[in-house]
């Protein structure tokens, strides 16, 4: 094979990651447009009196970034199977129905990851909203990939296997610079407070 051939099928390759991880993705984007009311550790604190999480992550940003991101991955499952770039019976998420469990999984594990991060925050004494290098880029993709584990050979056909995992690598950079301009256009249009 050519350079400029590998170069596609790796492009290509990204391509499909990015796709079956855009329920992931977004749900961190939802979240904040949906949050408010009372948050999920319910103001409990620990013996040293920081909170375990903060008022920042509520219960309704949890479920209702986890439903929309749901929904899209859903829609995407429907129209790329209409499209005829995926089969709805073996697509980018699985069989069906099990494609069914994994794009909530994806969803939910990213603000679970979210939820995971902040927690490690506060534990290391970090204030709400403190830049913290990694963490805060990359906590989502740590807890989705935590919840599609049970869902194996799946996720290992999708990520790791006939060099999948180089775009895997490359999806890294991309998760990494999505999230900077999410984070920017959020504090840009007053959704988050911070810029990262």
């Amino acid at each position: 094979m050519s350079g400029w051939t590998v170069l596609l099928h790796l492009l290509l390759d990204l391509l499909r990651i990015v796709v079956t991880l855009l329920p992931a993705m977004t749900a961190n984007t939802f979240a904040p447009f949906l949050g408010g009311g009372p948050p999920v550790d319910m103001g409990l604190t620990r013996r040293d009196g920081r909170r375990f999480l903060g008022d920042g992550k509520t219960w309704r940003g949890l479920l209702g970034g986890s439903i929309c991101a749901s929904i899209l991955g859903f829609v995407l499952l429907i129209l790329l199977h209409f499209l005829g770039l995926s089969s709805m019976e073996n697509g980018l998420w699985g069989k069906f129905p099990v494609s069914l469990l994994i794009i909530p999984s994806l969803a939910f594990g990213s603000l679970f990851g979210d939820m995971l991060g902040s927690f490690v925050k506060r534990a290391l004494g970090r204030p709400r909203g403190a830049k913290t290098p990694l963490l805060d880029q990359w906590d989502y993709v740590i807890g989705a990939f935590i919840f599609i584990l049970p869902f194996y050979p799946w996720w290992y056909d999708s990520f790791i296997s006939g060099g999948s995992w180089i775009a895997l690598l490359l999806f890294l950079f991309v998760a990494w610079a999505a999230h900077q301009v999410a984070n920017r256009i959020g504090y840009a249009i007053g959704v988050k407070k911070e810029p990262w």
